[in-house]
């Protein structure tokens, strides 16, 4: 399962429901209600792990297999600074904060994991290399939420429905039989889920201050298969993937 803060998410979404249920009967000092709009800035760690798999083809050995599965299964990570549009709409029912968001998220995340030339272990005349890149641009997110309000200030949790665009590509040479220049480039829409935690606090005017924690999933950015052309007709590399991100942001919101 790769998905390692659901439960910890999970848990934090039940607490909050729990404490705004035992203390829904306190009276707000303000009203959250209405329409609201707001630009957010961060910083994401970002993390693609990458399924490939090595077949039988004729191409590679089973020691090759076992050499290369690792290597082309290393976890391809970062971090960027992230901005945020942020539309949404609360209703507020005495301390119960009920609403939705919708979160358009741009993240440049552009990393590579890259493998020098190294020799085979099953034949020490010959080598190959590799280099795995994974692209994405943005993120849309659409998350009802559950908050709580007590005075100036207001905590929830939300979670949706999100989706973005992958760019995946590998690139692998070896010198092999007559030697190969191998590149697979695949990009796919792909639909995952977000959580977000936070607080905000009123400031005046409809002005607020808000700070937050989201973590986005996404189980499938790569899905393909190839022969790199020594093997035969049958494909040698099977490729899959998932992406997750854990941003923290601060936001200002303004409410109409």
């Amino acid at each position: 399962m790769r998905f390692p803060l659901k439960s910890r998410i999970s848990c934090a979404g039940i607490a909050a429901v729990i404490l705004c249920a035992a203390t829904s009967h306190a009276s707000a000092e303000t009203d959250w209600s209405g329409f609201y709009g707001g630009l957010a800035l961060g910083g994401a760690y970002s993390a693609a792990k990458p399924d490939t798999d090595i077949l039988y083809t004729g191409h590679f050995s089973g020691s090759d297999r076992d050499q290369l599965t690792p290597i082309l299964n290393e976890t391809i990570e970062g971090f960027d600074v992230t901005g945020s549009a942020l539309f949404g709409y609360d209703h507020q029912d005495r301390n119960m904060i009920y609403g939705i968001e919708s979160d358009l998220t741009f993240m440049p995340f552009s990393e590579s994991e890259n493998t020098g030339r190294t020799t085979y272990a099953s034949s020490t005349a010959n080598s190959f290399t590799s280099q795995t890149t994974v692209e994405s641009d943005f993120t849309f997110s659409i998350r009802p939420k559950i908050g709580y309000a007590t005075g100036g200030w207001q905590v929830y949790f939300a979670a949706g429905p999100s989706i973005s665009r992958f760019k995946t590509t590998h690139k692998f040479t070896d010198t092999l039989t007559t030697g190969t220049n191998h590149t697979f480039t695949d990009t796919k829409t792909a639909f995952g889920v977000s959580g977000s935690i936070g607080a905000g606090y009123l400031i005046g005017n409809g002005w607020s201050l808000r700070g937050d924690y989201v973590l986005t999933y996404f189980p499938s950015i790569v899905d393909g298969d190839r022969d790199i052309g020594q093997g035969g007709p049958a494909s040698d590399f099977s490729y899959d993937g998932d992406f997750q991100s854990h941003n923290v942001r601060f936001a200002l919101i303004k409410r109409f």
